[in-house]
């Protein structure tokens, strides 16, 4: 389900949402985020995503433990995950202040709820005026967002498997 991919990207722009399917074992988006991550890994590309990261994953990851969606244990491990895929993720060449203004820009007349969207869009534009890069998410409004504000990366939205229709008698 890719929206515009390129043939090759040297740089991928992970969205928060990808790392966590994989930490948190999301069954029904990890099939999908560790098969794309294992293809651009493959391809030798290098991975991205601005400091916000940490930020929207810690919460998500605490969400699901106040919710009994991660248990003790589980929310232990999702944390190990995410310090372990972590390494292999750069920050922004040239730091996470650089993005600011075109992160606005792209927010602009969305609303404040896409502010941390267009960080990631910011980077994958700073990215591309060097490299092919793509943005990889689960967010479908994401490829919209980026055309409106004619981000010239791929994003790459990536399928969620539905859940299991109930069984009935």
């Amino acid at each position: 389900m890719a929206s515009g991919t390129t043939t090759s990207p040297v740089s991928v722009v992970i969205d928060a949402n990808v790392v966590i399917a994989i930490c948190a074992k999301e069954a029904d988006k990890l099939p999908a985020a560790e098969a794309q991550l294992r293809l651009y890994a493959g391809k030798g590309c290098q991975f991205f995503a601005p400091g916000v990261i940490v930020a929207e994953c810690l919460f998500v990851f605490c969400r699901k433990l106040n919710d009994g969606v991660l248990s003790p244990a589980d929310h232990g491990k999702a944390l190990n995950n995410f310090i372990t895929l972590m390494q292999s993720i750069h920050p922004p060449p040239s730091g996470d202040k650089s993005l600011i203004p075109r992160a606005e820009q792209i927010r602009a007349g969305l609303g404040c709820s896409r502010s941390a969207d267009g960080i990631y869009l910011a980077l994958a534009d700073e990215l591309s005026k060097t490299t092919s890069t793509e943005v990889i998410t689960f967010d479908t409004s994401m490829p919209n967002q980026a055309k409106s504000s004619s981000v010239i990366s791929a994003i790459v939205v990536l399928p969620t498997i539905p859940p299991p229709l109930p069984s009935g008698p």
